[in-house]
């Protein structure tokens, strides 16, 4: 019998097996939550509460920005761009 797996769970595959930025822009643009840690540091990108449409969190400050990939894009860890760190960060929960 094949197994059935739904689109989100792919995706999900997709963020934890291939670290594919692609699949976390998707996952956070519905309604996914991300906890991550950074240099030993913990960080969370999250919609909820955020001071625009999403935030990145580490430090307890935000980086609040108009969409994920501006997020992706734009974002700074220590003044390195987040898409350059992604490979960096450990990836936690995703909520």
């Amino acid at each position: 019998m094949q197994e059935t797996v739904s689109l989100h769970d792919r995706i999900v595959r997709e963020l934890f097996d291939k670290k594919a930025l692609s699949a976390l822009i998707w996952l956070i643009d519905h309604g996914r939550e991300l906890e991550f840690d950074w240099q030993g540091r913990p960080g969370f990108i999250s919609r909820s509460g955020s001071a625009k449409t999403v935030s990145l969190w580490l430090d307890e400050q935000e980086q609040a920005f108009d969409s994920t990939e501006s997020l992706v894009r734009h974002a700074l860890l220590e003044g390195k761009a987040f898409y350059q760190a992604w490979q960096d960060i450990a990836l936690g929960c995703l909520l």
